[in-house]
């Protein structure tokens, strides 16, 4: 297996097994024999295999091993956020429609998180993201003007900001900063969402640094758990000796 750089190998591990289940209660391959297939350590294949669990997709058995989940067991929503690959791979398995681009004086809070002076325009992606079960997300990003007229013409149904922001403009994105609150839907949300008015929901803030430590992206975002739930994975960084 290929790993590629950037991704805590146990998800990608995770990956690879889930890819090869068919949810009918097969046995899956010892801890022995999935160290020897993907060349890591039982802790890495261990951590692999709780994720599956803990997504529902894998059980244990004491005394008889690790089995998969009968298809109707597991829930296909279900996404594990373990890096900025998953956020994008997010972008890639949804599709985006747009409600509006435009360039508009930022709000003060943003422009400082974007380093912009105060009083300075920036531009603005506003829209909703789909899934099999509907809209789930509402997002509002903001953009230097410069990054934003650079993708004014790109097209966002099947991709996110960073993903295009990365192609379109080489600019690696490093490190992301989130904050997530409990809030009501805003009514212009709860409308675009399909949603009763002061609905629960999530709300995220999330800023994307560059490689340079460049803040390239501020998003604000409205998300209907239920309908699009997914799981953070938290790994502990190696220590050095």
């Amino acid at each position: 297996m290929n790993y590629r750089s950037g991704v805590p190998r146990y998800l990608q591990i995770a990956d690879a097994i889930r890819r090869d289940l068919r949810g009918d209660g097969e046995r899956i391959a010892s801890e022995h024999a999935l160290c020897a297939k993907f060349k890591v350590s039982r802790p890495t294949i261990r951590q692999a295999l709780d994720v599956l669990v803990q997504e529902g997709r894998l059980y244990r058995h004491a005394g008889r091993g690790t089995f998969s989940t009968a298809a109707g067991g597991s829930d296909p929503r279900l996404r594990v956020i373990g890096s900025i690959d998953d956020m994008m791979a997010l972008g890639e398995e949804t599709w985006f429609k747009l409600v509006a681009r435009d360039v508009v004086p930022v709000p003060a809070n943003i422009a400082q998180t974007l380093r912009l002076a105060p009083g300075s325009s920036a531009y603005r992606v506003t829209g909703v993201r789909n899934s099999e079960g509907g809209p789930f997300q509402h997002v509002t990003a903001w953009m230097p003007a410069a990054i934003g007229a650079a993708l004014s013409e790109e097209d966002l149904s099947n991709t996110s900001l960073i993903a295009a922001i990365e192609r379109q403009l080489s600019m690696p994105i490093k490190t992301l900063d989130q904050v997530v609150d409990a809030v009501l839907a805003p009514r212009h949300v709860a409308e675009l969402l399909g949603l009763r008015l002061r609905s629960p929901l999530l709300l995220f803030e999330r800023t994307y640094y560059a490689a340079s430590g460049e803040p390239v992206e501020h998003a604000v975002t409205y998300q209907a758990g239920r309908r699009y739930p997914y799981r953070v994975v938290l790994a502990r960084a190696e220590r050095r000796p």
